[in-house]
């Protein structure tokens, strides 16, 4: 069904209006692609195109976003440590490459302290200011508490 010209005009107004994306998208009832059709201008006949809006960029949009892939990391980074701990405990199957999972590991400890670096050199630009309850404090204890558990796994299996 198309959309009327009153909600298309509604939809780019609360855009403009900085309202959440999805907020937009579930009080209009329509899809991504058909909101950012309509924020592009709508149709190609001159006829009936509207001004662009142009994309928000920075804000809350680009604060939430990165907010989600530092979330994203912390719990890949667990479940790295996780299965590494596994297969030195002997659960679940032998990794085929030893090595990689502690290369897979330490990409993600280094992406979390250039993330960590960049905004203690950027405050404005911090997504945060707590760690959730999950995410460690800093990424030097976590290194430790890494290296600890890696340790003492290394020392049940070698007994």
């Amino acid at each position: 069904m198309p959309l009327s010209l009153d909600k298309i005009t509604h939809m780019r107004q609360q855009y403009v209006d900085r309202v959440p994306v999805a907020r937009i998208l579930a009080e209009n009832d329509v899809d991504q692609g058909s909101l950012y059709y309509w924020l592009d201008g709508g149709p190609k006949d001159p006829a009936r195109r509207l001004p662009p809006i142009p994309r928000r960029h920075g804000g809350d949009d680009s604060a939430h976003a990165r907010r989600l892939l530092v979330a994203r990391l912390w719990r890949t980074a667990q479940q790295q440590a996780l299965d590494i701990e596994q297969r030195l405990k002997g659960i679940g199957q032998e990794s085929s490459e030893p090595d990689r999972d502690a290369r897979a590991l330490a990409v993600i400890v280094k992406t979390l302290h250039e993330l960590a670096t960049f905004d203690e050199a950027h405050p404005a630009a911090q997504s945060r200011t707590e760690p959730k309850h999950d995410e460690p404090r800093d990424m030097d204890e976590f290194r430790r508490e890494l290296a600890r558990k890696i340790d003492a796994l290394v020392a049940e299996s070698g007994e």
